[in-house]
């Protein structure tokens, strides 16, 4: 993965377009800092559903935990974070007092709609360097993203 070679009279703007045709699919170097750039389309997997549930069924739409409130699911790969990409739970953004981030979750009310099988979201986020660059793909609802390995009204019940 060579990037181009760019005269160093070239216009910044014109590195940065190339980057944003290239960094779509499997990546690129940046041609002027040679720094890996790629847009991860990434999809709400059933583990990130089923934190959701959890996330609602335990605290609703209040602040809470998330560490806490997840720590019985097992060592999964904790990808229920970028469930904020989607706009369905979102962090506190208050810092602690050592500066450091608060780790205080909650779901928000698209994210209660979702739960609760009244909203459905596109199923990929774009994601570039940890910013939602959009949302596309069809429409799934939670009963989609939970598939065949959880049962939705078993999760709300606290049976799974």
């Amino acid at each position: 993965m060579s990037a181009p070679q760019f005269p160093d009279t070239a216009p910044l703007g014109q590195a940065r377009e190339w980057l944003r045709q290239h960094a779509v699919g499997k990546g690129a170097a940046c041609p002027c800092c040679q720094q890996r750039a790629q847009v991860y389309h990434r999809g709400i997997h059933a583990g990130m559903a089923r934190a959701l549930v959890v996330m609602y069924r335990e605290h609703g739409t209040e602040w809470q935990n998330k560490t806490v409130t997840l720590r019985g699911l097992g060592s999964g790969a904790r990808d229920e974070s970028l469930l904020r990409y989607w706009g369905l739970l979102e962090e506190d953004q208050r810092p602690r007092e050592d500066g450091g981030r608060a780790g205080w979750w909650r779901v928000t009310p698209l994210g209660r709609a979702f739960v609760l099988g009244e909203a459905t979201v596109p199923k990929y986020a774009r994601v570039y360097d940890g910013r939602c660059l959009g949302l596309d793909g069809e429409a799934v609802s939670i009963v989609q993203c939970l598939g065949k390995r959880f049962n939705l009204l078993a999760l709300l019940e606290g049976r799974a």
